[in-house]
């Protein structure tokens, strides 16, 4: 498997995790376990290294190597001893899927600073919904309810703080979120961080899903707002919410 194959073809359809409840497990092996669970399976490829290594963006952390033909079971305990940074899985349904530590643009931080986000084509979700035909329709409709059970058993069994879906965008951190940056539009946000009154606009604009441990908000992937920059801006201090609470419980 060559490197280029780590990642889908064409646009990407990403979601992001903050995961500040994994245990003893790293990140990413918490999430290629649910994933597995699902159908998923290893490819054998993956970005390796020392663990613990500072950086912004996978694969150009210092000191990684490429390796295209592991075994699942040396893929996995690569990913519990920690030295994994990304590795390749094919998932039912969708196809090419990468597990990585997601991108801190700016900022040059350890692995367990990095959102954790699968990766996987876009499919349909890469044209606009006004030119679809009525084939793409169809596949995009197949491809959503695909991938928000991949993301719904991601946020159920690991129970992130809060989660990303996005199209060629990124999952800010809590420190990204302390200085204005935008969490996007459509969001995970967990129960137990106490955030629903705050939201009260951020529901008027979107489209909502009741998981078991929070609610997705979606202003693009299931329903497209009517008013983008309002719905951005109904996020901007619950950001900075999240931002405070994430900060305080590591204080």
């Amino acid at each position: 498997m060559r490197q280029s194959s780590m990642w889908p073809g064409g646009v990407f359809l990403s979601f992001g995790l903050w995961l500040d409840r994994v245990g003893d497990d790293t990140a990413p092996a918490a999430v290629g376990d649910v994933l597995e669970k699902f159908g998923g399976t290893y490819s054998g490829a993956m970005f390796y290294g020392p663990p613990g290594i500072a950086f912004s963006r996978v694969p150009d952390a210092p000191g990684l190597s490429y390796a295209g033909a592991r075994s699942a079971r040396d893929v996995r305990r690569t990913l519990r001893d920690g030295a994994a940074y990304r590795v390749s899985m094919t998932m039912p349904g969708v196809g090419p899927v990468a597990v990585s530590f997601e991108a801190t643009p700016g900022e040059e931080v350890p692995a367990e600073r990095h959102p954790v986000e699968v990766t996987m084509e876009a499919g349909a979700f890469a044209v606009p919904r006004a030119l679809w035909n009525e084939q793409e329709r169809a596949a995009a409709e197949e491809r959503e309810a695909l991938v928000l059970r991949y993301f719904e058993a991601c946020c159920t069994a690991l129970d992130p703080a809060y989660a990303v879906l996005h199209s060629e965008g990124s999952t800010p951190t809590p420190a990204a979120l302390s200085v204005g940056r935008q969490l996007g539009t459509d969001v995970y946000v967990a129960r137990r961080l106490g955030l629903g009154p705050r939201l009260t606009q951020v529901n008027r604009l979107s489209e909502t899903r009741e998981w078991p441990n929070g609610t997705f908000y979606s202003g693009w992937f299931l329903t497209e707002t009517t008013d983008l920059d309002a719905l951005l801006a109904a996020w901007t201090r619950p950001g900075l919410l999240l931002a405070e609470k994430l900060t305080a419980a590591v204080a």
